[in-house]
């Protein structure tokens, strides 16, 4: 079936909605990409996918990413860009919101109050965050980490960033919006995949979750980069009925 693709910006905010050409009512999923991604952009073309699978897939740029990308910003390095990683999965996470509450959910089609997300990489930790400030139905993270307070320091130790105020600070405002730490947060159904030879997101991070109760994680032989078994296994537990 010959799946729509429309583009446009609501709100300064860029983003693509994928469904197919039928009049059927459908849930609304947010497919978010990874750092230094965008929202057409991603792994095994999963927004036509997840579209043939029922879904109206909603695809956002992230602030700073895809058609949000300014100057100053891509001229900084890898190591100053990663700094502002977890603002970006909150901002994207409130995006979201914005969106589906203003406008998403009264679009012709859309089933309302039936909310899906999955990410890669940072979109599965934007994915995860959402989980925790709107009811979603399922949440997917794909080789992403849930925790906010924890992957900040990592990224500290690779990248040598001194310990300064600025650091200091965003280790405290993190602090408030961590999955992790906020677990009791988490409204649904999680999905979380980790890959034993990831060295961006090592597989410890998704292991962080592994014994709430609405977490499954399963890791697999791969690095960061992930596999198709990965999303089969996603789009199962998406589609599995409770």
């Amino acid at each position: 079936m010959a799946i729509l693709v429309r583009k446009f910006q609501i709100d300064g905010i860029p983003l693509s909605i994928y469904e197919t050409e039928d009049l059927k009512d459908k849930p609304v999923i947010f497919s978010f990409h990874g750092f230094m991604g965008y929202k057409d952009g991603d792994y095994f073309k999963r927004e036509d996918y997840l579209a043939r699978l029922g879904y109206i897939v909603v695809g956002i740029d992230t602030i700073l990413h895809g058609e949000r990308r300014i100057d100053v910003y891509e001229k900084k390095p890898a190591s100053e860009k990663m700094k502002d990683i977890n603002q970006m999965i909150i901002q994207s996470a409130e995006d979201a919101v914005q969106l589906y509450e203003k406008y998403i959910k009264y679009m012709p089609r859309v089933i309302e109050n039936e909310v899906y997300a999955i990410g890669v990489s940072m979109g599965g930790a934007i994915s995860t965050y959402l989980s925790t400030i709107y009811p979603l139905k399922k949440a997917v993270s794909i080789v992403g980490s849930p925790s906010m307070v924890e992957f900040y320091k990592f990224k500290k130790e690779k990248y040598q960033w001194i310990e300064d105020e600025y650091y200091l600070a965003n280790l405290a405002y993190l602090s408030d919006f961590c999955p992790v730490e906020h677990q009791d947060k988490i409204q649904c159904p999680l999905f979380l995949t980790g890959g034993l030879q990831d060295e961006t997101i090592p597989y410890r991070f998704p292991l962080m979750l592994k014994d709430h109760p609405l977490a499954t994680v399963k890791l697999y032989d791969t690095p960061h980069m992930p596999n198709q078994q990965q999303f089969d296994d996603a789009y199962e537990f998406l589609l599995k009925k409770d």
